[in-house]
Parts: structure tokens; C-alpha cells; sequence
């Protein structure tokens, strides 16, 4: 009877054996990335991983960076889980959440930077017009949803037949800064850019930013 206790106890437990390194381990990281961007990840504990892949691809790319550090790329709004092979058996690793953010962002600091520079020069202060506003706003969203950073609309159209009516008429368009003062600067910098800032002919101006996946974008549109 010991015997056969033994024996059954031994079967037992090479059972168990067997159907613990068959089940897959999950030791995922919840994560969320924004559509465009990446994120490393250090992953110990798993010895050198091999065989990195994607549940959907279309969601989310993985690459190997080191032996313990991989790098997922968003691509596109979804869900997805990255998973190794180790030693013959398949770990999660990374389950991703990939978004999409946009919003248009508070633009306002940049009139009074735009009209310390025109003072600067002894030039007249330019007034804040609505409906400039308004097509700087579609300009910034345009751009950051149609991923085209130009002065040429999605349609094909200059982006100044937006602005109706007016003898003189520009434009200034930025992106990646983060603040009125930085991409202020930046335009200021840039003798294309300043010329339209500093031109007399100017009197009203319209300015907006728009932020996407965590870029913003900026317009800036001028008529007389």
C-alpha cells in the first residue's frame, strides 16, 4: 500500500511539473502610449528574451533593444499585448493601450509676445480679431490631424484663401514648441517668419495651437 501511495504521489507531482511549464506566465505592465509615440521597457527576471511579437501589429510594434529592454511603438488607437518566448514558454509582457489626444491649447500668451516684439521695433500693436482666430484654429487642427505641416492646405489650396477680403494677408505656422514664448521665439528667429510679424500693413492677427498625440501645432494669420 506505501507502495502504491508512492507511486501515486510521484505521478502526481510529475503532472503538476508538467502543467506548470506548460501554463504561460503573465507578468504584463499595464501601459497606455499615445498613436505615434514609443516607450522602452526594462523586463528582468526572464533571462535573454527571445521571439518578441505583437498580439496586433497594427495596434503596436516591438523591437529588442538590449537583453532586457524592448521598445513598443503605437501605431494605431487599440489594444494590443507584447509577448516573448523564454525558454520555450510564451510571456506576456506589455499589455498596451494606445490613444489618440487632441485638443486645442490656450494660445492667448501669444498676442502679447507677438506685440512686445512689434513694439520693439516701433511698430503699432496688432488687434485680436475672432475670425483670424478662427481660421488659425483651423490651420493648427488641420495640420496636426492630416499630419502635412505646410502652408498648403490638405486640399490642395493655399492656406490663405481662408483669409477673405484682405489686400495684405500672411501666415506663420509652427510645431513642437510648447509655450507662446518658445514658438514666439522661434518665429522672431526665422527672417521669413519675422517679416510677417513686424509688417506694417498688418492690423489684426489670429493665432492658435492645437496639440496631437502630444505635438502642438501653431498658426498664426495676419491681414490689413
Amino acid at each position: 500500500m506505501k507502495k502504491t501511495l508512492m507511486i501515486t504521489i510521484i505521478t502526481m507531482a510529475m503532472i503538476l511539473g508538467l502543467a506548470m511549464a506548460a501554463a504561460p506566465v503573465s507578468a504584463a505592465t499595464n501601459s497606455t502610449i499615445m498613436k505615434g509615440q514609443s516607450k522602452t521597457f526594462t523586463v528582468s527576471g526572464y533571462g535573454d528574451i527571445d521571439d518578441l511579437e505583437s498580439s496586433n501589429t497594427k495596434v503596436a510594434t516591438v523591437t529588442k533593444i538590449s537583453k532586457s529592454q524592448i521598445r513598443v511603438t503605437a501605431r494605431n488607437t487599440g489594444k494590443a499585448t507584447i509577448i516573448a518566448e523564454d525558454d520555450g514558454v510564451e510571456k506576456e509582457l506589455v499589455d498596451v493601450t494606445v490613444k489618440t489626444s487632441a485638443k486645442f491649447v490656450n494660445a492667448n500668451g501669444c498676442y502679447s509676445q507677438l506685440n512686445k516684439y512689434r513694439k520693439s521695433a516701433k511698430k503699432k500693436a496688432l488687434k485680436k480679431d475672432k475670425n483670424l482666430e478662427k481660421i488659425a484654429k483651423i490651420r493648427a487642427e488641420e495640420m496636426a490631424k492630416s499630419g502635412k505641416f505646410s502652408h498648403t492646405r490638405p486640399n490642395g489650396k493655399s492656406g490663405l484663401t481662408l483669409i477673405k477680403g484682405n489686400k495684405y494677408k500672411g501666415e506663420n505656422i509652427a510645431m513642437g514648441q510648447t509655450s507662446c514664448a518658445q514658438v514666439s521665439q522661434a518665429w522672431f528667429k526665422s527672417p521669413g517668419h519675422k517679416k510677417n510679424m513686424l509688417k506694417k500693413q498688418y492690423k489684426k492677427v489670429g493665432i492658435a495651437a492645437y496639440e496631437y498625440n502630444g505635438v502642438i501645432y501653431w498658426a498664426q494669420v495676419f491681414s490689413s
